[in-house]
Formats: structure tokens, C-alpha cells, sequence
């Protein structure tokens, strides 16, 4: 995979992440906050450091370039589909019980439900980052 390729990618996937984030956010932000156990206020900033969620969704943008491009090779739509859910799930369980474990921001039905909404949105993401990387190389592997 080459260095423009991996930026192009990364860039794609956090196009999708934070449009995900917004489409999900809009959709689910009343049901989910009535399964917060501690109120929304004490937890959420007033106003969100956007600085932090680019970087954030730059990370992860680039978190599933590697993954696609360099780890596994899957970079077909289906294939970058079910290993981005796979990972996206996996990802999910880990801080979503991390954080049930340990915080009272959300109750088991509410870290479940973002479990689920988390997981589509990596695998969505993924789909788009598999796409970017897969164009124009069909025929040459990306680990080289």
C-alpha cells in the first residue's frame, strides 16, 4: 500500500465516521439517553472539542486502512464489510463493557444498543475504506 493510498483511505474513513456519527447521533441520541443510569449533563462537555473528534475519527480512518490494507488484504466491498464488523464489534465489546464496568454513564440495554449502532458504523466505514483501497489495483496485492 502506498503512502497516498493510506492518507486517501484514512481521509475516506474519517469522511465516514464522522457523517456516521452525525446521521446516528440525530437518530439515536433521545432513545439512548434513556438508558443513561447518571444524567447526560453531569457526563457530555456543554460544547464538544471538535479538535479531538477529527483526530479521533482520523485515528480510526487510519486504524482500518491498516487493518484492510496492510493486515489482512481485504478490500473487497464484502469482505472489508465482515472484517471491519467483526473488528468493529470486538472494539465495541471492549469499551462498551469497559466503560459499563467502570462509569454509570449508560445501563446494560443502553451498552448493548451502542454496541450494535458502533458495530454498523465500523463496518459501514470499513466497506468505504476497503473501496478506496481496492480502487485502481484490483489485480496487485497492498502488502508489498
Amino acid at each position: 500500500m502506498t503512502a497516498n493510498r493510506f492518507v486517501i483511505a484514512s481521509i475516506a474513513g474519517a469522511a465516514m465516521v464522522l457523517l456516521l456519527g452525525v446521521i446516528t447521533g440525530a437518530i439515536f441520541s433521545g432513545p439512548v439517553e434513556g438508558f443513561a443510569v447518571t444524567s447526560p449533563d453531569l457526563v457530555m462537555k456543554s460544547s464538544p472539542s471538535t479538535w479531538a473528534i477529527i483526530v479521533s475519527a482520523l485515528a480510526m480512518g487510519g486504524l482500518l486502512s491498516v487493518l484492510l490494507g496492510c493486515w489482512t488484504g481485504h478490500t473487497k466491498p464484502a469482505s472489508a464489510f465482515r472484517t471491519s464488523a467483526v473488528f468493529g464489534l470486538l472494539l465495541a465489546l471492549i469499551i462498551g463493557f469497559s466503560l459499563y464496568a467502570t462509569t454509570n454513564m449508560l445501563n446494560l440495554t443502553g451498552t448493548l444498543v451502542k454496541v450494535v449502532i458502533d458495530t454498523a458504523q465500523l463496518a459501514v466505514t470499513g466497506t468505504v475504506v476497503g473501496a478506496v483501497l481496492n480502487r485502481g489495483r484490483r489485480d496487485q496485492p497492498l502488502t508489498s
